[in-house]
């Protein structure tokens, strides 16, 4: 191409773009350009969750809330494993089948679009404990104007004591000491009795585990105060989830701080429970911090297809009068309302029962180990999940455990084999939905920058663009990155490379290129 042709194809590419500008149309004699690929992956439909395995107790009430509320299937089972972790973790640790000691607490994310009806179905199976926490607060606030009374009557006993000690000739500190004692001892603060917390960070989730129930729930059917609040931000995400994988193994809580000193809380349990938006989980999940350190491979995560637009209905129902909802309620209070055992040294520190494996079991959870080894093997089917498939025994025995005591309540001293075969499908399901919400999920750097890119070419109105524009004013200022998103934009067809020295922003650009805003 001469440079005269050269010339008039850049003008002809200016006008074009000018028009498509102005009337949000292509000249009639413009060439045709397909439409953009997807900078993404696209979902696979997810598979039916086998809502049977979690037996008559949570798959009813998961069943009658799907069909009353109309939410998802998956997010109802979610919602419904949930409480029942929360409820059971306090009473039972599982014993693995290699000896480990672990709590039953769960972990789990699940993605809902804004109207998926989240908050209709946690309000519902979140009713006992937050019953039992409401009741706890208002005998709480009795107890703390009672214990603030005395505190400040012992006080100024203790305060006269020491005085009266020391003002007698040759006082010595055991004198005063002794005599401090004599007034009796220091009123004990009561126990705050919260229960869900929603956004704590590292340092706010020991002072409530100090102060307040030992077994907590990390819940919120809005998570995206959590996934974008303090606690996961740039400066404190990596200890925030290396605390919670922590809670997650049942580990004690130590914190060292020069302002307030030491300590260590031991006998402390946390269930999770986050649901978000796409937009918002997908973030989590793409997290490379949130992947390398190790939490979402304890996570159980669930996208389940919408039900928006499909929720037609013939009658109006209550969930709450569904009798599979009342006898999940009724199963749901008795653990929370019993007072878990706690070990000699303070009620705060728990000591569970502990739930080890029937031989049958045992035998069971030898050939599934074995089974979810193979499956990770360069090829095999897990080859790409392996950090989700190591924690898959260890969730399939908590969930296992979860099932047992659901159904037998407090007097459960062993998990049966039937219990770890229905968990053992459960926790199929999940890696199943790993490995589908990956290539979703798991987005390369190169397409986070080009979406990026493109935002802030919209924002701008920008209909041609030259590499230093953006190094210096815009979004990308890393070379190598903003070479790599605008490849991706090109391969996809949201932008077209200029002819070297086409005029752009006022310069001629060795390298430049068109924004194609009628497929974006």
């Amino acid at each position: 191409m001469g440079a005269n042709e050269q010339h008039l194809s850049v003008e002809r590419g200016a006008a074009m773009l000018d028009q498509i500008a102005r009337e949000g149309t292509l000249p009639a004699d413009a060439p045709l350009r397909s439409a953009p690929e997807p900078l993404r992956g696209t979902l696979a439909p997810a598979e039916e969750y086998p809502v049977d395995a979690l037996g008559e107790v949570l798959g009813g009430a998961a069943r009658a809330l799907h069909q009353t509320i109309k939410a998802p299937i998956a997010l109802c089972c979610q919602s419904v494993l949930a409480s029942a972790s929360l409820a059971v973790q306090a009473h039972f640790d599982v014993v693995l089948p290699w000896g480990q000691r672990r709590p039953t607490s769960l972990f789990l994310l699940t993605v809902g679009k804004s109207g998926e009806r989240k908050s209709a179905v946690d309000d519902i199976v979140l009713g006992a404990a937050r019953k039992r926490e409401r009741l706890q607060m208002e005998a709480y606030e009795l107890d703390r104007a009672s214990f603030d009374l005395a505190l400040e009557s012992w006080t100024k006993a203790a305060e006269a004591a020491r005085s009266a000690a020391g003002k007698k000739p040759g006082a010595t500190a055991a004198d005063l000491q002794k005599a401090v004692t004599a007034v009796g001892e220091k009123p004990i603060a009561p126990i705050v009795p919260l229960r869900f917390v929603s956004d704590p960070t590292v340092e706010g989730l020991y002072k409530l585990l100090a102060l307040s129930q030992p077994s907590v729930a990390l819940f919120s059917d809005e998570g995206g105060l959590l996934i974008g609040g303090h606690a996961l931000n740039s400066d404190n995400a990596l200890k925030t989830m290396a605390r919670w994988s922590k809670m997650w193994d049942g580990s004690p809580f130590d914190r060292v701080r020069a302002g307030d000193g030491a300590g260590i809380l031991y006998g402390r349990r946390m269930a999770m429970h986050q649901q978000a938006q796409p937009e918002v989980m997908a973030t989590l999940l793409s997290d490379r911090k949130a992947n390398d350190q190790g939490l979402l491979a304890r996570c159980l995560v669930a996208w389940p297809t919408s039900t928006i637009g499909t929720r037609t209905v013939d009658r109006f129902e209550q969930a709450t009068d569904r009798p599979e909802v009342k006898r999940l309620f009724a199963v749901l209070s008795e653990l929370m309302e019993a007072e878990p055992r706690g070990t000699e040294v303070s009620p705060q520190e728990l000591d569970p029962v502990e739930l080890p494996l029937s031989a049958e079991a045992s035998d069971l959870a030898i050939r599934a180990s074995n089974a979810f080894e193979t499956l990770q093997a360069p090829g095999a089917d897990l080859a790409e999940l392996t950090d989700r498939a190591s924690k898959a025994m260890e969730n399939a025995c908590r969930i296992a455990a979860i099932l047992a005591v659901i159904e037998s309540k407090l007097a459960t001293r062993e998990i049966g084999a039937a219990h770890l075969s229905r968990a053992l499908v459960l926790v199929q399901w999940y890696l199943s939905e790993a490995l589908r919400i990956r290539s979703a999920a798991m987005v390369p750097q190169a397409v986070l920058d080009a979406e990026t890119l493109l935002m802030w070419l919209e924002e701008k109105k920008l209909r041609a663009f030259r590499t230093r524009q953006v190094l210096n004013g815009g979004p990308l200022r890393d070379k190598p990155r903003l070479t790599a998103a605008i490849g991706e934009l090109v391969a996809c067809g949201y932008l077209i490379e200029n002819p070297a020295d086409t005029e752009v922003d006022g310069v001629k650009a060795r390298k430049s290129w068109q924004v194609l805003h009628y497929v974006v």
